[in-house]
């Protein structure tokens, strides 16, 4: 508040004389940044079913605070209005389904879908949906009851991106390349209702994405001087969760590992879905490249006695 009461005030002319203030001191953006009606914003903000998931998010499509992933996190309006964007928080009970087609190929992420469901996208049911304006991006937002589907987890191939728990989608305010987020003709939240995911495509869902790490099956330990890099590797992240890791220090060097262990691009992905540093199956791809060209001396030993001290920590001993 003490940064906003700071800034100018608007002169007392009337008419078009009249010019709004930038936002400033504790402001985040200034407000040409911002190509968007305000009443769109106002609109969300004041819709129950959707106002605990709002977060505020910067000029890059990330949140501008950390801890956004708790559910209990909520936002003043002060906050959100001024904010130069909004994401939507997602996870039970919101799902999104983003088609983000490359630009030289934008069928790209309706042949994903197809060959996913066996259904064409025309078939998901009217709901909110929104797009950042570019040839055939869109997002559309669903309802997914968790005891109906568990194995819901995010999920991306070929322009197609399931978005889930961890993760939020921009819904409202700038978008860096096009000026600004907008609801497709009648799916705006205050227009239509949030309709639930049918289940053709929860159950497609649950072919496509890998099993969680702790459900894939281990060697038996008889077995244990048979076993690859990978299935220490496996092993190991029981352990290890990406919540809570240092950036540098200790995630950067799991993906690495991850990498050179030989698991796949699944498989470091699910596991990478639960941290807050996860943004998402692209950004994340550019991530797991990267690991490939690495030079760092990080070791599936290294992860072994990381994970060893956090076992100790935790109380837990080998049988």
């Amino acid at each position: 508040m003490s940064g906003l009461s700071q800034c100018s005030k608007p002169s007392t002319l009337s008419g078009a004389d009249i010019k709004k203030p930038p936002l400033c001191g504790s402001g985040l953006v200034a407000e040409s940044q911002i190509n968007l009606p305000a009443s769109n914003r106002q609109r969300l903000l004041q819709l129950p079913q959707i106002r605990p998931h709002l977060i505020p998010v910067g000029t890059q499509k990330r949140p501008i605070t950390s801890g956004w992933q708790q559910r209990e996190r909520h936002y003043s309006d002060l906050l959100l209005t001024h904010a130069p964007a909004i994401g939507l928080r997602l996870g039970y009970p919101i799902l999104a389904v983003d088609f983000d087609p490359k630009p030289d190929n934008i069928g790209q992420a309706e042949r994903t879908f197809q060959k996913l469901t066996g259904y064409g996208s025309a078939q998901l049911p009217i709901s909110w949906t929104v797009t950042s304006g570019r040839p055939r991006r869109r997002q559309v937002l669903l309802t997914a009851f968790e005891h109906k589907a568990p194995w819901i987890r995010p999920w991306s191939h070929e322009g197609l991106e399931i978005r889930w728990r961890g993760q939020q989608s921009v819904i409202d305010g700038h978008h860096p390349e096009t000026g600004s987020y907008q609801w497709l003709p009648g799916r705006a939240p205050w227009e239509c209702g949030l309709a639930v995911a049918p289940m053709w495509l929860l159950n497609s869902l649950k072919q496509a994405i890998p099993e969680p790490l702790e459900y894939q099956p281990k060697p038996s330990p008889i077995c244990l001087d048979h076993w690859s890099p990978a299935d220490w590797c496996r092993y190991y992240l029981q352990f290890w969760p990406a919540s809570g890791l240092d950036a540098q220090s200790e995630w950067w060097p799991t993906v690495v590992v991850m990498r050179r262990s030989g698991l796949s691009f699944e498989e470091a992905f699910a596991w990478t879905a639960a941290s807050d540093k996860h943004k998402g199956g692209k950004e994340f791809r550019r991530q797991w490249d990267k690991a490939s060209r690495c030079s760092a001396p990080f070791t599936i030993e290294w992860l072994g006695a990381r994970t060893r001290n956090a076992r100790i920590q935790q109380g837990v001993r080998r049988g």
